[in-house]
């Protein structure tokens, strides 16, 4: 009888817990701002890094007006450090200077007119 009694104690605690955690929400937000770039292969390369994150749920860069728009979790992921990972496969926000090395690796089509800092 104890045993029938464990058995189901234990079943109601993992229902319960199964209950939570479907009822958690992840709040997600939109920020959209300038990345510098030139091409279509800058675009892969400043979307592939940022998808990369399991926090960051989109990320679309547009070629022609030098804008991105991505969806993140803002209790898991800063806007500083989509900045920063943007930043460190070599290309500029409006935010933070890539870095110098990754930028040097780009290829010759992705280096753009730098701003100097």
């Amino acid at each position: 009888m104890k045993i029938q009694h464990l058995f189901y104690f234990i079943l109601s605690l993992i229902f319960a817990s199964s209950t939570n955690a479907s009822s958690i929400i992840i709040k997600t937000e939109k920020a959209t701002f300038k990345v510098y770039g030139n091409c279509g292969m800058c675009k892969e390369t400043i979307e592939s890094a940022l998808k990369k994150n399991a926090h960051i749920k989109k990320a679309s860069w547009n070629e022609e007006t030098k804008m991105i728009s991505v969806s993140y979790d803002p209790q898991m992921i800063s806007l500083t450090e989509i900045h920063n990972i943007i930043a460190s496969v070599g290309y500029d926000t409006e935010k933070v200077k890539g870095n110098d090395a990754a930028y040097k690796k780009l290829h010759s089509c992705c280096q753009y007119d730098r701003k100097k800092v």
